[in-house]
């Protein structure tokens, strides 16, 4: 993901966590009314809602059809998460969508490196689920992690699926947002714990699918491999932007480029959105002016997959 803002469970920011009393094992609600159960038979489609976006109050507008958003972002700078529990949340789970966001496996504050802390990590995390009435956590990883980290991150991961995931006996999301292979340190600690993996390959379309589903075969099924582009960002040229819609986009029919090539590819669970916020109909390739999202782009994206 770019920038690299998540929710912190530790330091200044809205979503601080503090210590909490380690995790009571209790199974997390039944799904509420309109939300959906992910039908394994329909390939999903997520996106990535920006917190720090010009428009956080459109994240309602969001089409039915899609089946994950992702809260990503601190919400220390504005009012985003004072209306997520109460509108925004709600206005989605009406349309069957389910809401999770994006955070740290890091220990919070005081949390050692033995089960009590671990313990005391996830029960932070669980408390910000709770409290926004979210329906699971994703983890950003872009490296391998390794000794001390890796032993950590691996023991939260792993008290979380108690609660969220295909462990857990419950549809709560438990994700792996990654821009690694298969072959990467953690996920080969967690992988059975985990919902979807939501496999950045910005820029990138389909030319590399098939060697990555070659390294995550062996440990998920296809309907869990979730291939993503990024919409451009405001202000992404030239350093973060990676060409995956061709603007402008056709008056008539589909748009063309590497998020449409990924929705016509058969050997995936679905396909993700970065910056779903940046969906609107830009005017160039690099068009930075600030427009309420219309969704076109998933719109089409999702009936390419689920004609």
């Amino acid at each position: 993901m770019s920038p690299k803002w998540l929710f912190a469970t530790c330091g200044v920011g809205f979503f601080c966590l503090l210590a909490t009393p380690a995790c009571q094992k209790t199974r997390e609600p039944a799904l509420a009314q309109g939300q959906s159960s992910l039908a394994s038979t329909t390939q999903i489609y997520a996106g990535f809602y920006r917190t720090y976006g010009h428009h956080f109050g459109s994240i309602t507008a969001i089409p039915s059809g899609v089946n994950v958003v992702i809260v990503f972002g601190s919400f220390a700078s504005n009012n985003f998460a004072d209306s997520l529990a109460t509108v925004f949340v709600p206005a989605l789970h009406a349309k069957g969508i389910k809401v999770e966001y994006t955070g740290s496996l890091a220990l919070i504050s005081g949390a050692g490196h033995n089960a009590s802390g671990y313990s005391a990590t996830a029960a932070a995390i669980r408390d910000t689920i709770t409290k926004y009435g979210l329906d699971g956590f994703d983890i950003d990883i872009e490296q391998n992690y390794s000794g001390q980290t890796l032993t950590d991150y691996t023991a939260v991961y792993d008290t979380l699926s108690h609660y969220y995931g295909p462990k857990s006996g419950t549809s709560n999301l438990l994700t792996f947002d990654t821009n690694q292979p298969g072959t990467n340190s953690l996920f080969k600690k967690v992988y059975a714990d985990v919902s979807y993996v939501y496999l950045q390959v910005y820029g990138q379309g389909t030319g590399n699918l098939s060697y990555y589903w070659g390294t995550f075969s062996k440990y998920i099924k296809v309907s869990q491999f979730i291939p993503g582009f990024s919409f451009y960002e405001e202000d992404g040229y030239p350093s973060n932007i990676w060409y995956d819609i061709n603007y402008p986009l056709p008056a008539t029919g589909d748009g063309t480029g590497n998020a449409y090539d990924i929705a016509n590819y058969a050997g995936k669970g679905g396909e993700f959105g970065y910056a779903i916020d940046r969906d609107a109909p830009l005017t160039s390739d690099t068009d930075n002016t600030i427009y309420a999202p219309t969704y076109v782009v998933s719109k089409q994206l999702i009936s390419i997959m689920n004609p």
